[in-house]
């Protein structure tokens, strides 16, 4: 009888665990449906078309690949243009670059093309532009911005990069470890005859936003030695000195990132030393950045702003709203009995014209003292780009991804919106005749200097 019970409690435990195994599948199952179905309708769709692609596609799909495109999708096809969808490892990349950290040659080109409009100051390029690294045999033309790059090489040998193509094709070696020759051309793309030629070691940076010159001198906050970062006298890399005329300043303002707020000031503390009365700020090809910037340079160039000024308000979906201001007001310590003219031109974005914004709402100048670049002969009413809107970036904290929105426009401390138009030549601006956004030598810069020389 003993055997017989211990049988039959087997049995019982046996059937009692395939009851609660039973059970618990029954319960998944149900509260898997259960969530499948209350999923809005819109992702059952996706989910139903990743099962089939999984099981019959011809080829498999990763299923990371698979959930990228469809946020890429997304993304694009829903969101504007502003909008971004970062990687955790893109978007440590980003947040380097926001912080000014940077890596390569220092080479900006214009879309689409192998023509340089920017060459980061403190990079490998800005250095290697000065007259000691120019190689024997070559034209002795300094390396400037509105060049054209028409060869990359290693090795002593080069190749030719007349097109934008061409330039990709070869773009892994101006990031690259190795030592890389470069043929820059004043005349056209594909040039080689005419041409300076550099070699540069590419390396990690952090770069300068800001470039002074007045008094035949220029300065700039940057590093030869990759750790000491000074206030220095860089004539000799750039040309825009010798543009500047006397007793009036260039300041040059690339982008709002990085330690561009700390380096306008030291600029500001330089412009007061030199004694200067008129005050030039190059905004052209400047797309914008960091709205804390913004807030800093418009602390120092708000002429009517009291402490605790608004420069800028910032309107969300639903009505809320946001403003905007600065701590204190440094005008009157740096620039007061100035006259400050700004140029812009159709690359001139977001904070660039938002601080525009600020400085014609607080009576620092009028439409008159903004030159902006007229590439139409006067057949369009030339502008800046008009983007008044701003971005917000929210990042996973589980994952390191981040996502970047349209979240907000963005009015003037006069309740201007120039979202869509921008700052015109039909409000009042300075028209400036230029063949494109970025000319070798930069004939636009001494036609705006020589206006201002007029007007004094």
């Amino acid at each position: 009888m003993k055997g017989q019970n211990d049988k039959k409690s087997v049995i019982k435990k046996i059937a009692i665990s395939a009851g609660a195994v039973l059970a618990a599948v029954l319960l998944f199952f149900a509260g898997y449906f259960t969530y499948y179905f209350t999923l809005d309708g819109g992702l059952r769709s996706l989910l139903w078309v990743k099962d089939k692609i999984r099981d019959e596609y011809y080829e498999e799909i990763d299923d990371d690949d698979f959930w990228q495109a469809a946020i890429d999708g997304v993304v694009g096809s829903l969101l504007d243009q502003y909008s971004e969808f970062y990687t955790a490892e893109e978007f440590d990349e980003v947040m380097n670059a926001d912080q000014g950290i940077k890596s390569g040659v220092g080479a900006s080109f214009f879309t689409g093309t192998n023509k340089v409009y920017h060459i980061a100051y403190n990079s490998p390029l800005f250095y290697a532009s000065g007259n000691e690294t120019r190689e024997e045999g070559d034209s002795g033309i300094a390396v400037e911005e509105g060049m054209y790059l028409t060869g990359i090489g290693t090795g002593g040998q080069v190749e030719d990069t007349f097109t934008y193509a061409a330039l990709a094709a070869k773009a892994a070696l101006l990031s690259g470890d190795d030592p890389v020759t470069l043929r820059f051309s004043s005349l056209a793309a594909d040039d080689t005859e005419h041409c300076a030629v550099v070699t540069v070691t590419p390396a990690v940076y952090i770069e300068s936003y800001v470039l002074y010159a007045a008094n035949g001198r220029a300065w700039a906050y940057v590093s030869e030695d990759g750790e000491t970062y000074v206030w220095k006298d860089v004539s000799g890399y750039t040309p825009v000195e010798e543009k500047v005329p006397a007793g009036a300043a260039y300041l040059h303002l690339t982008q709002f990132y990085g330690n561009a707020g700390a380096e306008f000031a030291q600029a500001a503390a330089q412009y007061k030393e030199d004694g200067a009365s008129v005050l030039l700020l190059d905004l052209r090809n400047n797309g914008g950045g960091s709205l804390a910037v913004m807030q800093q340079l418009c602390s120092y160039l708000c002429k009517d702003a009291p402490d605790g000024a608004v420069v800028l308000e910032a309107r969300y979906r639903g009505g809320k709203s946001e403003k905007y201001g600065i701590r204190e007001e440094y005008y009157a310590d740096f620039f007061a009995g100035s006259t400050v003219y700004a140029a812009a031109n159709g690359n001139s974005a977001s904070a660039s014209e938002a601080l525009l914004g600020a400085m014609i709402s607080y009576n620092t100048l009028g439409y008159g003292n903004i030159f902006i670049t007229d590439t139409t002969g006067g057949q369009y009413d030339a502008s800046t780009y008009g983007k008044g809107i701003m971005q917000t970036t929210f990042r996973n904290g589980g994952t390191g991804e981040a996502i970047k929105m349209t979240t907000a426009e963005i009015f003037w401390p006069n309740g201007t919106s120039i979202h869509g138009r921008g700052i015109r030549v039909s409000d009042g601006a300075a028209a400036v005749q230029a063949a494109s956004y970025g000319e070798y030598g930069d004939p636009e810069l001494s036609e705006i200097f020589s206006r201002i020389a007029g007007a004094a």
